[in-house]
C-alpha cells in the first residue's frame, strides 16, 4: 500500500504569544531555543498529527514564518486546531494565511535537484576522545567536526565543511533515496538547545549543539526513498527545527 501524500504547509505564528507559551511551560528565561517554542506550540495546536520536520523561515515583531513537511493539508490542520486546541493557541497561528500544496508522489531516477537544509550533524558514542571512558556512548552526542578532531589526532588539520559534507553524505546513503553531488556550509554556529528530561519530574536542560545551513545539489536514486526522506527529515533533532530538506531548481 503507497504511503499518504507529503503536504507543504507554510504556517505564521504570532511571535509574543509564542514567548508566552514558553513562560507558561516554565521554560527558562534566557533560553532563546525558538525551534522548541514552535515545536511546542505545533504540539499544543495538533497534536501527535503535527507536521514535521519543519524549518524556521523568518521571524519580525510580529510573526515567526515557517515551513513543514506533514499528512495533512491546511484544511485538516485547521480542523484539528479547532477541535482540540485551547482558544489561547488557536489565536497564536495566522489562519487566513496558512497554505499547503501536495509534494509529488513520484521523482524519477536519475533527477538533480538544489537543495536547502538545516542540520544538528552530532554522532552518538564517538570512539575517540578525551572522556571517552566515561560517556554514556549509547545517548551521547558530539559534533561529528569534534569526533574526527579526536580521531585524527592535534598533527592533522581537520576541514568543518569536509565534516559536515561527508556527515550528509552519509545521511543520503543511510536513506537509500539519494546520494550528495557537491554541498558547501552556508551558515554554522553553536547553538544553546533547550530539551526538557523524561520522567515524572521534567526539567528543563540546555545544550550547545553546531547549528549548520548546507546548500547544494543532490540526485535522486530511488523514488520511494527518496519521498521518505523528505517525509522522515535529515538527521538528529528534526521535532525541532532540524532537517527539513527544502528543494530547489
Amino acid at each position: 500500500m503507497s504511503e499518504s501524500t507529503l503536504y507543504m504547509t507554510r504556517l505564521e505564528l504570532e511571535t509574543r504569544r509564542l514567548f508566552v507559551l514558553g513562560r507558561r511551560r516554565r521554560l527558562p528565561a534566557r533560553s532563546s531555543d525558538l525551534g522548541y517554542l514552535v515545536h511546542c506550540a505545533l504540539g499544543e495546536l495538533f497534536g501527535e498529527e503535527a507536521p514535521a520536520p519543519f524549518a524556521v523561515t523568518g521571524q519580525d515583531r510580529r510573526f515567526t514564518q515557517l515551513l513543514a513537511y506533514g499528512e495533512h493539508p491546511r484544511e485538516r490542520l485547521r480542523e484539528l486546531a479547532e477541535r482540540f486546541a485551547m482558544p489561547e493557541l488557536f489565536a497564536l497561528c495566522r489562519w487566513e494565511d496558512v497554505q499547503s500544496k501536495p509534494m509529488p508522489s513520484t521523482w524519477p531516477t536519475g533527477t538533480r535537484v538544489g537543495f536547502e537544509v538545516r542540520v544538528c550533524p552530532v554522532i552518538r558514542g564517538p570512539k575517540h576522545g578525551p572522556n571517552h571512558g566515561s560517556l554514556d556512548r549509547k545517548n551521547s552526542e558530539v559534533d561529528a567536526f569534534l569526533a574526527e578532531c579526536w580521531r585524527v589526532g592535534s598533527e592533522e588539520d581537520v576541514s568543518r565543511e569536509t565534516v559536515y559534507r561527508a556527515w550528509l553524505e552519509r545521511q543520503l546513503v543511510r536513506s537509500e533515496g539519494a546520494r550528495l553531488l557537491e554541498a558547501r556550509m552556508e551558515r554554522f554556529q553553536l547553538t544553546e538547545l533547550m530539551r526538557r528530561t523524561q520522567g515524572s519530574e521534567r526539567k528543563a536542560r540546555v545544550k550547545r549543539k553546531p547549528d549548520v545551513t548546507l546548500q547544494g545539489t543532490l540526485e535522486v536514486t530511488a523514488a520511494e526513498p527518496f519521498v521518505r526522506l523528505l517525509r522522515r527529515g535529515v538527521g538528529r533533532h528534526r521535532a525541532f527545527g532540524f532537517g527539513m530538506l527544502m528543494l530547489r531548481r
